[in-house]
């Protein structure tokens, strides 16, 4: 049986052209039984593997895109890139108005908090500015009152009869029958553990008479009496107490350097230097107030707020403004050994 030739053989063999011109093979000639078989035997081989190559060849062409199916790919990659495009930037827009919106609200909000920290300054120095005029109200009802400290306590005492008697001393000859005394006892508090004993107040009814003991009391270094040192004091409200004691550092420098000071009403310290008044009103005056007087700095506790504030406490007020009505409202009251610093 006689092999077909394949497809392929045709491409694959020898030219005629070239088969003519080949020399004479040098090697004896074999017998023709022979030869046949040989060659029979190479080209089986070579045929199975052109075949085999012929139709891997033709599955590749089979499975391969067409320039129509190129076409169709690229423009359906195209479009779904479009579309994620398209989506992106709606996605970009719909963020850029979220970001303008959060942009004005940001805005408003920053607005409405300078607003709102504006409001609330203003508050605070309408609260300080009641709190000083409820204080001088309060300072203002004790004008006719006097502070004794020093005094021993004793059961079944009668306070307004030590206190007449420590008076009489005090003004001598020029002391009056009756002293017009609305009022006299201890100190409202519990007893001191200490043992020290509780201040006497009392109440004049004549203002005149009250500064008449409080002169004659600054006029001695000392006043001695039941054997025991005593000190008096104008009677103050709990807030001017504190903002005395507050500014206690400044007023001990102001008296090593021999500046005369005095308290004012509405509250004030008011010190004199170089023919004009400075003052302290609020716990933001104080550094410039040692500024302008040459003093070191101090540290002042705030006697407004139990810890320092993180802003000024208190309005602006230049330290060396002090208007005619408050210097005319000012207590002649002086550092001595009987002023009432505490």
């Amino acid at each position: 049986m006689s092999q077909q030739p394949g497809p392929m053989d045709e491409y694959l063999s020898t030219p005629q052209c070239i088969a003519g011109t080949r020399g004479p093979d040098k090697m004896a000639p074999g017998s023709p039984g022979t030869q046949s078989r040989s060659s029979s035997t190479q080209d089986s081989p070579r045929r199975d593997a052109l075949t085999q190559m012929s139709a891997e060849l033709a599955a590749i062409s089979a499975n391969m895109f067409s320039r129509q199916d190129k076409k169709e790919l690229v423009a359906e990659l195209r479009a779904a890139i479009r579309e994620e495009v398209a989506a992106v930037r709606r996605d970009l827009s719909a963020l850029e108005h979220r970001v303008g919106d959060l942009e004005v609200q940001q805005l408003q909000s920053e607005q409405s908090q300078r607003a709102t920290d504006l409001a609330t300054t203003r508050q605070g120095n309408l609260l300080l500015e009641l709190r000083r005029q409820v204080e001088d109200l309060e300072n203002r009802g004790r004008r006719n009152n006097i502070r004794v400290r020093g005094l021993p306590e004793s059961e079944g005492e009668t306070p307004r009869e030590v206190l007449e008697g420590l008076f009489t001393q005090l003004l001598g000859e020029e002391a009056p029958p009756d002293f017009g005394l609305e009022r006299a006892h201890r100190a409202l508090r519990p007893p001191r553990r200490d043992g020290l004993p509780r201040d006497l107040v009392c109440c004049f009814q004549s203002f005149q008479l009250k500064e008449s003991i409080m002169r004659a009391a600054r006029a001695l270094r000392t006043i001695t009496y039941m054997d025991s040192h005593v000190s008096l004091y104008q009677d103050l409200s709990p807030l001017t107490l504190d903002a005395r004691r507050a500014l206690k550092p400044i007023t001990g420098l102001l008296q090593q350097k021999r500046i005369p000071y005095k308290w004012g009403f509405p509250f004030s310290l008011q010190a004199r230097i170089e023919n004009r008044w400075l003052a302290v009103r609020w716990p933001n005056d104080v550094p410039r107030f040692l500024r302008a007087a040459g003093l070191p700095e101090t540290p002042v506790p705030n006697w407004i707020l139990d810890h320092p504030p993180a802003r000024p406490t208190g309005p602006t007020v230049p330290a060396d403004h002090l208007s005619d009505g408050a210097l005319r409202r000012s207590s002649t009251h002086r550092s001595g050994p009987n002023t009432a610093e505490e």
